[in-house]
């Protein structure tokens, strides 16, 4: 195992955009409660974690809180145990107004390579453009343009994107996603670089009296083979019960049964998840979140399809006043060794900074520090 595996060195994207974006927008609202909302609801830690969860509701709800123009600038290290460092730096910035949003970057990896990005966005009158480059180590480049457009009148979103390889080849890709009455469909197709062509088309039902959800989605591979998903979800009294049937190429199924049951008055969330293997084995996992005064905690049990079980214990704290948000982990493996992790989240005078360290079973230790700091209007009165 090497250090590239066991972090993520930037903020998730819930926290980066809570803590870029999010600023104060309403009374008695600042920006270390966008900055925490954002960590508890987009990080590991979120006591929320197996709720359903509307992304793009989420997503166009920071947008609208957004300032009309801002940035940042980041810089990440990560570090393994022999002292080997990948670097990351990123700038980025927005202007509502003018309806553009950019960043750019350079990743340097342990042996000393490195690479460079850029991506651009441009709204247009009915969606938006967007320009990717990324260019390698030995200075080859590859980009991706894509154009998103939506009818509102009949209910469509197009999404077309174009890979260009440094080589010349390309790779091409088209979503449609059409609504209807009680949901919408999405179908999609992709080319690959070698001309071979897969398609996912998927279909979702609501049911709003009944609390029912079904999605349904067939993928066909390039042999013409398909793989299959049905998914329903059933809203219950105190949470839900979702099943999952995995279909695959070979006409082998693979079954998820989950439950969710909420106690608002306890402040608990408990998630129970069967899987059952196309040989009839089954692995199993319960999780259950616990409200705290300043956080929550969770203690996760996992057995596998051969009998072993692992567990993981989690704590989460917020200090408002402090402007520090914590969350320790500590995992048992079958064999009684043990991993853990520690995030350590603080308001600085400029932005965010994100300390992480894992350890793991033999006593390595990994560490990730990453500082944003922030640009962006002084809020009115």
């Amino acid at each position: 195992m090497n250090g590239r595996i066991f972090i993520s060195l930037g903020l998730t994207a819930a926290m980066v955009a809570a803590g870029l974006v999010a600023v104060p927008t309403s009374a008695g609202a600042s920006e270390w409660d966008n900055i925490v909302l954002a960590a508890r609801q987009g990080g590991k830690g979120s006591a929320h974690r197996g709720q359903p969860r509307n992304r793009q509701a989420n997503r166009s709800q920071r947008r609208a809180d957004a300032p009309p123009q801002g940035g940042y600038s980041r810089e990440s290290t990560a570090t393994g145990p022999r002292g080997n460092q990948r670097t990351r730096t990123e700038q980025g910035s927005w202007d509502k107004d003018r309806g553009t949003w950019q960043r750019s970057g350079q990743r340097t990896g342990t042996n000393g390579s490195s690479g460079s990005y850029e991506v651009q966005r441009q709204r247009t009158e009915n969606g938006h453009e967007r320009r990717a480059t990324r260019t390698g180590p030995e200075g080859k480049t590859a980009t991706r343009d894509t154009t998103v457009t939506r009818d509102r009148e009949a209910g469509t979103r197009t999404r077309d994107s174009m890979t260009t390889l440094p080589d010349g080849r390309s790779a091409t890709s088209s979503t449609v996603r059409q609504r209807t009455d009680d949901g919408f469909t999405k179908n999609t197709t992709r080319t690959g670089p070698n001309a071979q062509t897969m398609t996912k088309d998927m279909t979702v039902v609501r049911d709003a009296d009944a609390g029912i959800r079904n999605r349904e989605t067939v993928r066909t591979l390039p042999d013409g083979r398909t793989v299959g998903t049905s998914a329903t979800t059933q809203r219950t009294d105190d949470g839900y019960a979702r099943a999952v049937t995995h279909t695959g190429p070979d006409g082998q199924q693979v079954t998820r049964d989950t439950t969710g049951t909420y106690d608002r008055e306890a402040g608990t969330f408990t998630r129970d998840t069967t899987q059952t293997l196309p040989d009839g084995r089954t692995a199993t996992a319960t999780v259950t979140t616990q409200r705290t005064e300043e956080g929550f905690s969770r203690s996760a049990t996992r057995t596998s399809p051969n009998g072993q079980t692992a567990t993981t214990e989690t704590t989460g704290g917020f200090d408002r006043e402090a402007g520090v948000y914590t969350r320790d982990s500590v995992t048992t493996l079958p064999d009684g060794r043990t991993a853990s992790t520690n995030v350590l989240t603080e308001k600085t005078e400029s932005g965010v900074s994100r300390s992480v360290t894992r350890t793991g079973p033999d006593g390595q230790e990994y560490t990730g520090v990453t500082n944003t700091d922030l640009d962006l209007p002084e809020a009115e009165d």
